[in-house]
């Protein structure tokens, strides 16, 4: 409801952690979303449902959006799809054959992805489908509307670098006629690339956390800001649509009621009251704390 109240219209739920609790919990997940008036895209309570592109007309211009994921960590807690149709996917789940597994070495999803789509193999043979899924639905998306989307679940975590699949995956989406993929997953701000108007935004951060955090004994010294798209689009008389794209930059920061609040990075440097000194402070402290315990993980197993 916070997140309704704070101005959020739609939601994406194709992503790596939607089948946590299985399908059972990824249909109440739909259920309360849209109960809560959010617009859902990614995942589906049915198969008709599925076949329908999302569709916002605002000022006149239909804008497509579309949202697919890597996988649902279904190597982790063993729970694989039933019901195909719930979850976009753009590749087999993790285990099975023809699938990219995005914890690799980038060396090692590079030489995966070149074996994987050189040619009518095996592998090659069980992604095939997803593909061709995903180019129908862009396809379609593309006859409907003016402008289309992909909102994409896909890249290493923690990894500044962006990882060869997510290159590849992205030029395929672009090759099946989007204007613009927006990536997430990464947690923390990668590269983007405009080309011939079509531009791959790989991540643009967390929206409500700092990076800089300790998770499963490692410390990401990654920048500890975020970055806003705004996207301005126009319609001649013509009937063609042009994007004016822009970003801001952000972080987050403790107001004085003691709450997280997502503050313009500008704004946080004209701020000098004791809470921001405070945060600061806890903040150095983490670091600190962060940079201690990540080496002692270093020293003990020898990374």
């Amino acid at each position: 409801q916070h997140i309704k109240d704070c101005g959020f219209d739609m939601l994406t739920l194709a992503n790596n952690h939607c089948m946590d609790r299985g399908e059972e919990g990824l249909f109440n997940t739909i259920q309360t979303c849209k109960e809560k008036g959010f617009d859902v895209i990614g995942a589906y309570e049915s198969a008709e449902e599925r076949q329908k592109i999302f569709i916002k007309e605002i000022d006149g211009i239909k804008i497509a959006f579309l949202n697919y994921t890597y996988g649902t960590n279904a190597f982790a807690h063993g729970t694989f799809l039933e019901n195909s149709y719930m979850v976009n996917l753009i590749q087999p789940e993790e285990t099975k054959k023809g699938s990219i597994h995005l914890l690799n070495e980038y060396a090692q999803i590079r030489e995966d992805v070149e074996r994987i789509y050189s040619g009518e193999n095996d592998e090659y043979l069980a992604v095939k489908p997803y593909l061709e899924q995903l180019e129908r639905n862009i396809m379609l998306a593309r006859e409907q509307s003016d402008f289309v989307i992909m909102l994409l679940h896909c890249g290493g975590q923690y990894i500044q670098e962006v990882d060869p699949y997510s290159i590849f995956i992205t030029e395929k989406i672009r090759q099946f006629g989007a204007d613009m993929v927006i990536g997430n997953h990464q947690h923390i701000i990668q590269s983007c690339d405009l080309t011939d108007g079509y531009l791959k935004v790989f991540c643009l951060g967390n929206f409500m956390y700092d990076h800089r955090v300790v998770c499963d004994g490692y410390y990401f010294d990654s920048p500890s800001y975020n970055a806003v798209l705004h996207l301005d689009l126009t319609k001649d008389e013509t009937g063609k649509v042009e994007a004016e794209k822009s970003f801001s930059i952000y972080t987050t920061a403790f107001g004085d009621n003691g709450l997280p609040m997502a503050m313009d990075s500008a704004d946080v440097f004209r701020i000098k009251n004791e809470t921001y000194i405070k945060n600061q402070i806890l903040s150095s402290a983490n670091l600190f704390a962060g940079k201690q315990c990540y080496k002692e993980v270093e020293e003990r197993y020898k990374l």
